[in-house]
């Protein structure tokens, strides 16, 4: 390994005593490249505390632990016996007690550089361990992953299925070694898979790099756009395929489902609140002829507000649409998913404040990430039918929009401000699915879309040369 230069604020000898208090910090694990003494130290287990914002460093190379306070920048120094490990060694706790060593240089974002007993200590952000390994590899880079795995106890029923499969099979886990969801679910699927102790599954481990380019003779023929991904396989074909959470309740079980050729229906790892309606509506062109579907579900949001699910097939494409808008329809989050062929992309956008940021991952281009300024008052416009009426449901005469294109090739989107020719008083409106109240909004051009004036969602929407209509809708009794 090539020694790595470090430019470092050296802490002095003398330490003092920080504030003594019985405050109890909550920690848990988490992956960093650790250096010291300019030697990168796969044993050094890395916490991190949100409340306060704190991190900490347990080795065999330092007599203390380290605990650095990233608001004030302080280094600190606190017995290692005072943190209490849960089992898996995945939680902690410790007191507020510590001594102050000095200060820490951050470089270049979430990169810390100090000294502390005359060694120069690096930490940097890990951008994973990739290519194909096998699990003594796996637990020298991520320790904490075998311990994860040795105190799991999978569901007895779940691990005899998996220890009934009669046909070779090869399950390949891709993964990151940087990822949380790996981190938590990977362990758990090797323990399953170690109790059942089948020889005729054929286990193939695979590290994915952070930006999704490495290894590139992986990444781009599995079209991988999460970790974690279980691919399975027999006689070199896929049968099924796990993508990032379980449908089910584990990764395991659905991996077992698969193994028994049914295949479970994955609904998202976004939470929702009660149901509000679900339904279907058809795109059509000019001519009348359908060229599209798309099927939806509405919830109330966990935290307030609403929370839509699409599945759309058009134009030889499927989209999977999850969208989250506040109690006032400003857009809080959306994850886009496009599948053309055998190449797939998804889009994540995310709103803190006034910066939305959407991160984008394709299967043949790695990842993309666009950031903008976003004002108090904005709507997101995604390929589902279904949200367009939270674009338009507190219309003034000028809006922004962000608009994420329906097209596989673009999956960056825009801002663009939009005039409304006005909303018009409601009226009824029939489409196959039923006769409707609604409201009805339009810009100049061709664009009309028709309200639903209670559930906010469009009865008809004609936008360029596709009209799309409600087909079917079931709505809950007890909707308000």
């Amino acid at each position: 390994m090539k020694t790595i230069l470090i430019i470092a604020l050296v802490v002095g000898c003398a330490t003092s005593m920080a504030a003594q208090t019985n405050q109890t910090i909550s920690w848990h694990d988490s992956v960093r490249d650790v250096y010291i003494d300019n030697e990168l130290d796969r044993t050094a287990q890395f916490l991190v505390s949100d409340n306060p914002s704190r991190a900490a460093i347990i080795c065999s190379k330092l007599n203390k632990a380290i605990v650095l306070d990233i608001d004030s920048h302080t280094v600190n120094i606190i017995p290692k016996d005072k943190f209490k490990f849960s089992a898996d060694r995945a939680e902690a706790t410790s007191d507020g007690a510590y001594e102050k060593a000095g200060k820490f240089t951050r470089i270049d974002g979430p990169v810390y550089s100090f000294a502390i007993d005359g060694k120069p200590v690096l930490i940097r952000p890990h951008t994973g361990e990739t290519g194909v390994m096998n699990q003594t590899k796996l637990w020298e880079i991520v320790p904490v992953w075998k311990a994860l795995m040795d105190n799991y106890k999978p569901d007895p029923s779940t691990v005899e299925a998996l220890k009934s499969v009669d046909k070779d099979t090869d399950v390949t886990l891709l993964f990151g070694t940087w990822c949380g969801d790996s981190r938590h679910y990977i362990p758990q699927v090797m323990r399953a898979l170690t109790e059942a102790g089948n020889n005729k599954l054929h286990l193939k481990l695979i590290g994915i790099d952070n930006q999704f380019r490495q290894p590139s003779d992986t990444v781009q023929p599995l079209h991988l756009t999460n970790v974690p991904t279980i691919i399975v396989e027999r006689g070199g074909k896929e049968i099924g395929r796990i993508v990032e959470t379980p449908a089910t309740n584990s990764l395991e079980s659905d991996l077992a489902a698969i193994l028994s050729g049914k295949t479970p229906v994955h609904n998202g790892r976004w939470e929702r609140g009660p149901l509000i309606a679900k339904g279907s509506y058809s795109y059509r062109n000019r001519n009348g002829q359908e060229i599209g579907t798309e099927s939806w579900e509405l919830f109330n949001a966990v935290e307030g507000g609403f929370f839509a699910h699409s599945r759309i097939t058009a134009e030889g494409m499927s989209t999977e649409v999850y969208e989250r808008v506040d109690a006032s329809f400003r857009p809080a989050f959306a994850e886009i998913t496009k599948i053309s062929g055998d190449q797939r992309i998804r889009t994540r956008i995310s709103v803190d404040g006034h910066t939305l940021t959407a991160r984008v991952r394709g299967s043949a281009s790695g990842v993309a990430t666009q950031t903008l300024e976003v004002p108090d008052k904005f709507f997101l416009s995604t390929p589902a039918i279904v949200t367009q009426g939270w674009c338009e449901a507190s219309a003034g005469s000028k809006n922004t929009i962000y608009l994420e294109p329906f097209e596989f090739q673009n999956s960056l989107g825009t801002l663009a401000t939009v005039s409304y020719d006005g909303i018009l008083s409601p009226a009824m409106v029939q489409v196959p699915a039923g006769t409707f109240l609604a409201t009805i909004a339009g810009r100049p051009g061709d664009w009309q879309c028709e309200i639903h004036s209670r559930l906010k969602i469009p009865v008809k929407c004609t936008i360029g040369d596709v009209q799309y209509l409600l087909t079917s809708t079931t709505i809950q009794p007890d909707t308000k």
